[in-house]
């Protein structure tokens, strides 16, 4: 598939999520264009133009039907269709008041029953209805522009936003993957741009970049006792750098497609990459030497993790599923089925007992590790999360987003309490520091974030650095 192709399909897919997107959303997705497919702006207008897209401010369909949000959840389909037909009449009444004038709201009937349609078809379905709320709960927030402060752990934080207008980069390509060193004094950052970076932390002091990789570099990872880290490429390679010395130490190659993803297992012994050639392949973490193939995607591989006690390891995919599989006896556990888009994220959390993953509609499910079970569901919330990352102590997971936004949700109480704002475009990565004080982020927009998330939540849209 060409990448124009791929394009085409990524806007048919966020038809069937968000039929109507804003100006702002539509200036996002010409520059993703640009900047993910390499179509130009004016092919990229086009394909939206014959996509049939509808470019409008958000619409809520609940205040058009008259029906408030705890009231729907007692309504059958039937009787919310019946909704929109007594709104439609009661709409239509007005435009032959109206007598071929003008109505006072500036729409047409026309226009209404467009808006109409729309409405029965987000409302009458569970999922896109979740979908619309948290987009009018974004709406609101953004709106409102206010924090109520917490003293408690569990308090629930409203969050406040605030753009950024100045980033500062090395990086000349979009930031794919961060992770941070074991110590936590170091992170590491692979880019669009065929390199990955090495930076201090507390400085943000650029210390290394490894030049080698003949495409961009998708995944990087620092191994459990700090000494290597590994790169993942679209080149089909993963090679192996000394974080002290800079230098390559080694290149391992079999893959036949892109390498999407990088991991180490806990131990160190074992590394783990996924590819688009449809499969995960287990080396010896020291010598390099192939252990094992895992096969059983029917399409790209893109996200891996290990559990926290390295006897499996989940692999999400283009072909909507997670795979969770033994890497002690080298067999296929179970497989998670439910997702209606692409995976392209997959995370275990810090106790071993959740598997979290999220696809291309922001859409971001919970799965009982031991059993294959679902067990939480969570709405996109305007933006399509594109990373997840668990905080180390398991409370909060922090979700990217196609927008630029961070949010974070309280998995205890199973809300977002905060939104951390700065990038100005698609979050590819995000990174907990082994403390759990600091979030890494790495965004299209080429920069290097990091949050410092033990200060008053007020303080949570402002990075302590960027690089």
């Amino acid at each position: 598939m060409s990448k124009r192709d791929e394009y085409i399909s990524f806007i048919n897919e966020i038809k069937s999520i968000f039929p109507t997107i804003s100006d702002g959303q539509r200036k996002e997705l010409l520059r993703r264009a640009v900047q993910q497919y390499n179509v130009s702006v004016d092919e990229a207008v086009d394909i939206l133009n014959a996509s049939g897209l509808i470019i409008g401010e958000q619409v809520d369909y609940f205040e058009v039907l008259g029906l408030s949000m705890s009231a729907i959840d007692n309504l059958s389909e039937v009787e919310i269709i019946s909704w929109v037909d007594a709104a439609h009449k009661k709409l239509y009444g007005e435009s032959l008041q109206a007598g071929g004038r003008p109505r006072a709201d500036g729409k047409s009937e026309a226009e209404w029953r467009t808006v109409l349609n729309q409405a029965r078809d987000v409302l009458t379905n569970p999922q896109r209805r979740q979908e619309h709320m948290g987009e009018l709960s974004v709406k609101q927030t953004e709106e409102s522009k206010v924090t109520i402060l917490q003293n408690s752990k569990t308090a629930i934080t409203k969050p406040y936003l605030q753009i950024e207008d100045t980033a500062l980069s090395e990086h000349k390509g979009s930031v794919n993957s961060v992770a941070f060193s074991p110590d936590g004094a170091s992170i590491v950052s692979g880019s669009s741009d065929n390199t990955a970076m090495v930076w201090d932390v507390l400085s943000g002091t650029l210390k290394w970049t490894f030049i080698g990789h003949q495409d961009e570099v998708t995944s990087v990872i620092y191994s459990p006792d700090g000494k290597t880290i590994a790169s993942g490429s679209h080149d089909n390679t993963v090679r192996l750098w000394d974080s002290d010395t800079g230098l390559l130490k080694n290149t391992l190659t079999g893959h036949y497609g892109a390498v999407s993803s990088v991991v180490y297992s806990p131990d160190g012994k074992t590394l783990a990459s996924g590819s688009h050639d449809r499969t995960v392949r287990l080396w010896e973490a020291n010598t390099g030497e192939l252990i094992y193939i895992l096969k059983d995607h029917s399409n790209w591989v893109t996200s891996l993790v290990f559990s926290p006690d390295g006897r499996t390891i989940a692999s999400g995919s283009y072909d909507r599923t997670v795979r969770v599989w033994d890497v002690v006896m080298f067999y296929k556990k179970f497989t998670l089925s439910g997702h209606k888009n692409s995976v392209n994220l997959v995370v275990y959390s810090p106790d071993g007992n959740t598997i979290a993953s999220t696809t291309l509609n922001g859409n971001i499910l919970m799965w009982d590790a031991a059993t294959g079970e679902r067990q939480n569901f969570m709405a996109g919330h305007l933006s399509w999360f594109n990373s997840l990352s668990f905080s180390p102590n398991g409370s909060t997971l922090a979700c990217g987003s196609y927008y630029g936004l961070i949010r974070l949700w309280n998995t205890t109480r199973n809300v977002f309490f905060s939104t951390l704002t700065g990038h100005k475009s698609t979050i590819k990565s995000l990174a907990y520091s082994p403390d759990g004080q600091i979030l890494a982020s790495g965004s299209t927009d080429k920069n290097v974030r990091l949050w410092d998330l033990n200060r008053d939540r007020d303080a949570f849209d402002n990075p302590m650095n960027y690089f």
